[in-house]
């Protein structure tokens, strides 16, 4: 039997009761807790050594970071979340390395498990994956904090420019494959909606904005006048 076939979610009520409530709250104190955590190193520079920034500076900063960053604060929990869920969400957005880590192993956790994003069960499959990432990823930083350095060193020259400019490419692009393959039909739409501004030479806060959204009008016209479903799954 083919991994979806006679596919069933879970039951709403007490998915939400037993599982999103629990989820929420706990997601929500632990943002706030990080959001405060974030701001202790430069707290504790200036109370143990009377270090403080300019606030000149410190406003030329965030007036830098946001012109890039806004865009995404909207568009990534938008984009993302059907595929990783509330829980999916809250892990991704605090620990980091969403579009190429989180969301990969949420999609590949899904694909081995049978179930399809956009459901319950495939939200708390979502979940396990990304939370195996994170702890895998604390595993995987400390030991390679200790001798990543030396080992990265060792590599050519030729082999570090080569991760600096495929690695993410070539996870998007598997990624990227993996769901295409649902439905190829909304594939090359994707394609052309953002591959027009990249080559024309757009910021990426334009071009992402425009590449979401306008897939998902595109997909929904093309389900809904010519009836191009996905597969599930």
């Amino acid at each position: 039997m083919a991994p979806n076939e006679g596919f069933v979610d879970l039951p709403e009520e007490p998915f939400e009761k037993e599982y999103l409530a629990p989820v929420h709250r706990v997601g929500f104190w632990t943002c706030i807790a990080i959001s405060v955590a974030m701001f202790l190193p430069a707290l504790l520079l200036y109370l143990l050594y009377g270090v403080f920034a300019p606030w000149a500076g410190i406003l030329a900063g965030m007036g830098l970071a946001l012109t890039y960053a806004v865009p995404f604060f909207f568009i990534e929990p938008i984009s993302y979340y059907p595929i990783y869920g509330d829980a999916g969400n809250y892990m991704s957005m605090t620990t980091g390395n969403v579009s190429n880590l989180r969301l990969p192993c949420a999609a590949v956790a899904q694909a081995v498990a049978g179930v399809p994003e956009g459901t319950r069960k495939g939200a708390v499959i979502a979940c396990i994956g990304i939370a195996v990432s994170v702890i895998a990823g604390v595993i995987g930083v400390f030991f390679g904090s200790l001798a990543g350095g030396w080992i990265t060193a060792q590599f050519p020259k030729w082999l570090t420019d080569a991760f600096k400019v495929y690695l993410l490419p070539a996870v998007w692009g598997a990624v990227f494959g993996q769901f295409a393959l649902r439905g190829p039909m909304y594939a090359i739409p994707a394609l052309i909606i953002a591959g027009i501004p990249l080559v024309l030479g757009w910021k990426a806060y334009f071009i992402i904005p425009i590449a979401v959204f306008g897939t998902v009008l595109v997909a929904y016209a093309m389900y809904k006048w010519f009836k191009i479903a996905p597969k599930a799954g």
